[in-house]
This record gives structure tokens, sequence and C-alpha cells, in this order.
């Protein structure tokens, strides 16, 4: 974790300087004022920019937070319940960052502020992210803002859709797999493949079963086409893996 010695306006003040020196660079080298509408989705965590002759420019983001220009208030995304947690978890790290110099800022969910909260929370959020640039959109009496932290190709983009499942419980989120058993039942026992952590992002899909599934794989010695026959892998939503994860896990 990167240290600082010093007072939190001190760092605020940094990173507002440091991001200040970023942004035009950003937004010269990709060309950001030449595209006429823009698009962010939730549900795979990526911006698009489209231009109004055809070209696209993608990115891959965080979501940082919103300034109510109502309420005059700032909300960390991650203290935000409509946000889903892939868009926001990146700010774990933010989050720690302040916990450890004792910024409050940094770690409390929601808190009264002015116009320029929202570029310095930002601000600190692209220093810490490491990331490519910064940006803002009105949405109603909201500010949101995002750090970019990579550029996704077209096929990197069309690729995340792949990976987000549509929910109708939660906003969409990374797929995940059960099997069939799990899906509407409770207490009959939850296998994994590897640990899961909400708060973590796993390398591969989440995927779970019951302890009958567990039975027939053990009498195959594997994931045989009958097992996986009798398993009906079903996908769901990660939301939806965690919470069915606590209601199947059997306690000691």
């Amino acid at each position: 974790m990167f240290a600082f010695e010093g007072n939190f306006e001190e760092y605020r003040d940094q990173c507002v300087a440091d991001v200040a020196s970023l942004q035009p660079e950003f937004i010269k080298l990709y060309d950001i004022d030449s595209y006429e509408n823009w698009f962010y989705d939730h549900g795979i965590g990526a911006f698009h920019f489209k231009s109004d002759n055809g070209r696209n420019l993608y990115f891959k983001y965080v979501d940082v937070g919103s300034y109510s220009t109502k309420a005059n208030t700032w909300n960390w995304s991650w203290d935000n319940k409509t946000t889903p947690k892939h868009v926001s978890r990146a700010l774990e790290k933010v989050k720690a960052f302040g916990a450890t110099h004792h910024f409050d800022q940094l770690t409390k969910g929601l808190f009264e502020g002015d116009e320029y909260t929202g570029w310095e929370m930002t601000a600190i959020s692209a220093k810490l992210l490491n990331a490519i640039g910064t940006y803002r959109i009105p949405q109603e009496h909201l500010f949101i803002y995002f750090v970019f932290t990579n550029e996704l190709t077209d096929q990197e983009y069309n690729g995340l859709k792949d990976k987000y499942a549509d929910c109708d419980k939660h906003i969409s989120d990374r797929v995940a797999f059960v099997c069939q058993h799990l899906v509407n039942n409770d207490s009959i026992g939850f296998h994994e493949a590897f640990d899961s952590d909400p708060d973590i992002e796993p390398d591969d899909d989440h995927q779970a079963w019951c302890d009958e599934c567990e039975k027939v794989r053990l009498k195959h010695g594997e994931w045989t086409d009958d097992a996986m026959a009798y398993a009906n892998i079903k996908v769901v939503c990660n939301q939806c893996y965690f919470e069915i994860k606590e209601r199947n896990q059997k306690g000691d």
C-alpha cells in the first residue's frame, strides 16, 4: 500500500494536482472530445464512447461515487445499494488506505461536500488505482464519477457481455453456476470448485453444487456426462450465488 506522511488535505491536493496533469493527456491521447455520445453499462462495467461517424472507444471503469447537488452530499459507490459490487470493488483499496491513514473521507460512505468534492475523491481514487483517466456524467440532480483503468478492444468489450448475467432480482453481475437443486432449496449442502469471497474478484467463474450432486460426482469419480445431467447446471448472477451459498451452507 502506498505510504504517505501528512494530513488529508495535503494528500488530497497532491492527488488533484496529479490528475490535473493526467487528464489533458488522457483526453488528447484518446481524442475524447471528438465523440458525441457516451454510454455506461453497470452490467459489464464498461464505458462506451461512440461518434456519429461510427467510431467506438471502450474503457473498463470503476464507479467512484456520486455528488448530489440537491443534498450537497458525496456518496461513495461502495455505500450505494444500487451499485453492483463488481464496479466498486476496487475501491476497497481506497477505503483501506483511508483506514490506515485515518482519513475519514475515504472510509465514510456518505458525507457533506461541495462542488469540488466529487473531483477530489475521484482524484484520490485515480491515484491509488493507477487510473488512465477520469470522467463525470450528469444524471438528474447527481454527478456520477468514474475512473478508467484500461482501454478495451471491440473483442474484449463484446466478450465481457458473455461473462455477466442479466438478473430479475439484482443489477446484472458476473455469471456463476450452480446445480439445479440449489436454486430453489435451502440447507442441502454447498460444495464449491474453489473457496469464494464476495469481496474478491475470482479468476474463474464461481461454481457450486449440493450434497446429492457431490455424492453422484464421487460415485462417478469426476464430472461425467451422467453426473452433469443430474446436476443440470443453471446460470445465476454472483449476488444470487452468495445468497444461495448463505442459505445452503450447513452449520457445524
